[in-house]
């Protein structure tokens, strides 16, 4: 039983995370024509809306929990809904998308310190070894496999923006780990979507009056649908579902996935060929995340 709810935790994250690489790719992409706080704001509010057709005739028996619970489901909005989003969409504006998914595969070890200090989690030699060798995997996929090439990374502004989002990440799955089992999931993803749009609304409005006005374009309308439907619907009920099952140490190295998919992402849709770094590099992560995946004695 235990290793039947390891493997769909993993295979839910592996969905997450595959989702999350689109996004990347696309927030690099689109840098130019959309703006971050108004991708972030139309993505959460659709989501509310979409979940909300779902959840609403389950509000009534989730009421008391949800009173209880409220600072800790504002707490979930503001990190990983308000925060995370337009801190990664910032960072994407003056940074590559390689740096952000490097400065992202940090969030693992963050995740396993904040779930020591505030959870109380064992983290074993295993769990710690994990880390270490996905992370090499990432930075095979990363580098091309001449590690050295990590000496030439030049770091920007973007790169800071990217730090605070993996900070943020990081809080974010100490949240959900935390959330009670009896509150049902796709209730507590509606709330915290629609609390963090409402968040994003005036800084929004800002972005819009001062910076750039979300345009109203084929570009934008697709952009917003993969981001909407697929990067946070199904990723986020994913990703909330396998901390639930594992907790957020475990389920944080999934993050070290991210690079893979990319490069699969790349390979099945810009004509990029399959090089055997990717392999290399896919075997440590898949290696590091098998390390990680056991029980701490």
């Amino acid at each position: 039983m235990k290793t039947n709810q390891t493997i769909l935790a993993f295979a839910l994250l592996a969905t997450a995370t595959l989702a999350w690489s689109g996004n990347i790719v696309i927030g690099r992409a689109v840098r130019s024509d959309l703006p971050p706080l108004g991708m972030s704001f139309w993505r959460w509010a659709l989501c509310c809306g979409v979940l909300l057709f779902f959840t609403a005739p389950k509000f009534k028996t989730n009421w008391p929990v949800i009173k209880r619970e409220w600072k800790l489901l504002t707490a979930m909005s503001a990190l990983g809904i308000a925060a995370f989003n337009p801190l990664q969409y910032q960072a994407l504006h003056t940074t590559t998308a390689i740096n952000v998914t490097l400065i992202l595969a940090t969030s693992p070890a963050f995740i396993s310190l904040f779930s020591v200090i505030f959870l109380k989690d064992r983290i074993g030699w295993a769990q710690i070894a994990g880390i270490i060798v996905s992370f090499v995997g990432v930075a095979i996929v990363i580098t091309h496999g001449n590690l050295e090439r990590l000496l030439e990374v030049t770091f920007t502004v973007g790169d800071i923006w990217m730090v605070a989002a993996a900070l943020v990440w990081a809080g974010y799955s100490i949240t959900v780990k935390m959330r009670p089992d009896t509150l049902d999931p796709l209730v507590m993803l509606t709330l915290i979507t629609g609390a963090g749009a409402v968040m994003l609304l005036p800084l929004y409005v800002w972005e819009s009056l001062t910076i750039k006005a979300m345009p109203v374009t084929p570009l934008s309308m697709m952009t917003v649908a993969y981001i909407t439907f697929i990067a946070s619907l199904l990723a986020y009920a994913s990703y909330n579902k396998g901390v639930s099952l594992i907790g957020p140490a475990k389920a944080g190295i999934s993050i070290h996935l991210m690079p893979g998919w990319v490069a699969i992402l790349a390979v099945a849709f810009l004509g990029e060929r399959l090089q055997g770094y990717h392999i290399l590099g896919i075997a440590f992560i898949g290696l590091g995340i098998l390390l990680n995946s056991r029980r701490v004695r």
